[in-house]
This record gives structure tokens, C-alpha cells and sequence, in this order.
């Protein structure tokens, strides 16, 4: 039993739902686990007191964070359908119906890891969690992490030989399947990947390599220093403007679906469409050079009432050293923009530009333990762009 729980005595490992092959989880900063008992109140004439409260299905949301390092990301952990599901896509359709099981073990804090050689104190399992929501940060000083939340109904927990309360077989940590033994390190490349790593193409990339575009980020043409097919270089004299940070996000709002006969929801599907958003921050030296009028202001005008638009469809696709790539499609609108800082406190002028589009989500990473995951890399060119 441990006196304490804390980073060096946790583990989170992942498995298909059917499956009992597990997949340990490496890079996370953090986990947290909610439970809510859904109750609803049943009153009666004749009397103030409640006639029942009665309990509905529990949900269980479980939230983790890791940082980019080159292994496994938590999104195809969880969406990993293993070789007994049917083939599909790695777009955000593709993914939507595969369910996991993921799992806390919690070692004694007189381990400084969760090593194999000795069996965890308490563990916990809950399964049929379906990602819920997704995000990925690149800060400028901070290291690039992914978020991922799972939501399901049903949550274990065993001390021991024992379960606690119901019956929950098939436990991962039955003995020991630690499998950090103070060793552990990065294995994408540029370890833990930060600001220097985001993989942006300049033109003698380009020219050496004129067919893999799909290897490298590009970025919405509207904003200043990228050009007009969507390539941005930092390192370039000509540079005018200094990206800061790119952030995209996607909640899936999954709706439980109920039958008669059972409390439990039998599917929780995504409800399509989609919003996924990437907010991208500049530090300006320009403004931010977007314009906004009522009747538009391109060239191209509706030929029934001669209005013009202001906007153009945008590709956005994040490409980074270890291995993530990210493909938003090329329907991407810009949805704001906001001019803002250097006030007389000292700051500078920043600009974010937010962009929006529906249910285009690509993720593909070389690491990705699904069956077709090595060919939806080796075939990437076909998925992000």
C-alpha cells in the first residue's frame, strides 16, 4: 500500500476493447479520472419527502496528457480497433466507433518507478471509453503535448487479489506488468519535441524533395509571411511575420443511445458534424492584414447579386520531427481574428487567427499500433493532402 500516490508510482496502459494485447502509454504528464452518478428525483403528492432517487447509468470521464516524444499518441491508443475490427480510415469517421479499455495502476511509493519486479498496491480498469475530445499544442515555451479525453459507464477498481465491490475479471496488473524501470526515454526524433521542431519546409526542402509536401506544415495563406501555397520559413531573410504557437482541438460530443430491456447505452456515437479548430498566434509586425467588409472584398463576385466574399478556403496541415502529422483539409475558414497587446505596459502586439472546419481530422503517426497504422503511414501522402 502506498502513502502516497504521485507522477513515479502511476502507469496508464490502453487496450482494444476484445482484445488482451495492452499497450503502455509513455510520454503522460497527467491523468484524472471523474465519476458522476447520474440521479434523477421521483416526488409524490401527499408528501415533501423524495419518493426515490433514482440512479441512472454512471459516466465515467478520464482525461490524460502527454507530451510529443515519438511514441504512441493517446488518440491512436484509444482508437487502436487491433485485427479483429474491419478496415477503415484514419480520418476522424474512420476512428469514431473504436472503444478501449485503459488502465491506472498505481505501484508502492517506496518505488521510484512502476517497475515488473514488484506488484502494483491498487489498480483500476475502465472499459468501453471512446475519445471524446482531442487537442495538440505547440506553445513556443512550453514542450508540444496532446490531450485526449474518454467517456464511458463502467470503472473498476481492485486493491490486491480482491476486487472492490463488483466483479471485474481480466485485471492488466494482476501481478506485475510494470514496464518503466527507470530507463525510459524519448525515442521520436528530437526527443521531447518543442518549438524548434515543428517540420516547416524552405524552398531547398522543397526543391530536393518535390513530392513530399505531405511531410511538412503548411499553413492558411491569409496569414502575413506565408505564401500563396501555404508555405511558411522562418529561417528565411525575408520572413515578416513570427508564428508563436498553433493549437488545433476537436470535441466529439458523443450521444449515448438507449433500447428498452438494458441501463446501459448500447452505442455512443459521434455526433457529426463536427467543429475542429486551430487557432494559430503571431507575434505582428504587420497587423493583421485581414480585411472585413460587408459586401466582401475579392475579386470573385456572385454573378446573381454582384456580392463578393471575404474569406477563402484554407489548407492546414502540422507536421512535427517526431513523427505527428495533423490534416485539417482544405476547407478551412477563417472564423476570427484578434489584434491585440503592446499596451503601454511593454508587450507586443500579437495576433491569433481561428479557423474553422467540419469533420476533416486526419491523424497518422508511425507509431500507431492499429493493424493498417504502418500502411496509413508508409501511404500518408494519400491522407494529408
Amino acid at each position: 500500500m502506498a502513502n502516497r500516490i504521485y507522477f513515479a508510482n502511476q502507469q496508464v496502459a490502453f487496450k482494444p476493447d476484445g482484445s488482451t494485447s495492452w499497450n503502455v502509454a509513455h510520454g503522460v504528464q497527467s491523468v484524472a479520472v471523474t465519476t458522476t452518478f447520474n440521479l434523477e428525483q421521483a416526488f409524490e403528492i401527499g408528501q415533501l419527502s423524495i419518493y426515490e432517487n433514482i440512479e441512472g447509468v454512471p459516466d465515467v470521464e478520464v482525461s490524460c496528457s502527454k507530451v510529443l516524444d515519438g511514441y504512441t499518441l493517446l488518440y491512436h491508443l484509444a482508437t487502436d480497433e487491433d485485427s479483429h475490427a474491419t478496415a477503415h480510415g484514419p480520418d476522424l469517421a474512420g476512428r469514431s466507433n473504436a472503444s478501449t479499455v485503459i488502465a491506472l495502476g498505481i505501484w508502492p511509493d517506496t518505488s521510484n518507478s512502476a517497475t515488473s519486479t514488484v506488484t502494483p498496491s491498487q489498480q483500476m480498469e475502465a472499459s468501453g471509453m471512446f475519445a471524446s475530445s482531442v487537442s495538440y499544442n505547440f506553445p513556443l515555451e512550453d514542450n508540444f503535448s496532446e490531450d485526449v479525453t474518454l467517456v464511458g459507464n463502467n470503472k473498476g477498481w481492485k486493491s490486491s487479489t480482491s476486487a472492490i465491490g463488483c466483479s471485474a475479471p481480466g485485471w492488466i496488473f494482476n501481478t506485475s506488468a510494470g514496464v518503466f524501470e527507470g530507463g525510459d526515454v524519448p525515442i521520436g526524433t528530437g526527443g521531447i519535441n518543442r518549438r524548434e521542431n515543428i517540420a516547416f519546409a524552405d524552398l531547398s526542402a522543397r526543391l530536393a524533395a518535390p513530392n513530399s509536401g505531405f511531410d511538412y506544415t503548411k499553413l492558411p495563406t491569409q496569414i502575413p509571411g506565408v505564401d500563396s501555397e501555404g508555405w511558411y520559413d522562418p529561417k528565411a531573410a525575408s520572413n515578416t511575420t513570427h508564428v508563436q504557437s498553433i493549437t488545433v482541438s476537436t470535441d466529439l460530443g458523443r450521444e449515448e443511445l438507449f433500447e428498452l430491456g438494458t441501463r446501459q447505452p448500447y452505442a455512443r456515437v459521434v455526433t457529426f458534424p463536427v467543429e475542429v479548430t486551430c487557432d494559430i498566434e503571431v507575434l505582428s509586425i504587420s497587423g493583421d492584414m485581414i480585411n472585413a467588409f460587408a459586401d466582401g472584398c475579392l475579386t470573385s463576385t456572385d454573378s446573381c447579386t454582384g456580392i463578393q466574399d471575404n474569406l477563402v478556403a484554407e489548407t492546414i496541415r502540422i507536421a512535427t520531427c517526431e513523427g505527428t502529422r495533423i490534416f485539417l483539409g482544405d476547407n478551412n475558414k477563417l472564423a476570427s481574428v484578434n489584434y491585440g497587446g503592446g499596451d503601454a505596459g511593454g508587450g507586443n502586439v500579437t495576433v491569433t487567427y481561428s479557423y474553422s472546419t467540419f469533420n476533416d481530422f486526419t491523424v497518422i503517426h508511425p507509431q500507431d499500433p492499429n493493424v493498417s497504422g504502418s500502411g496509413w503511414w508508409v501511404g500518408r501522402s494519400g491522407y494529408l493532402q
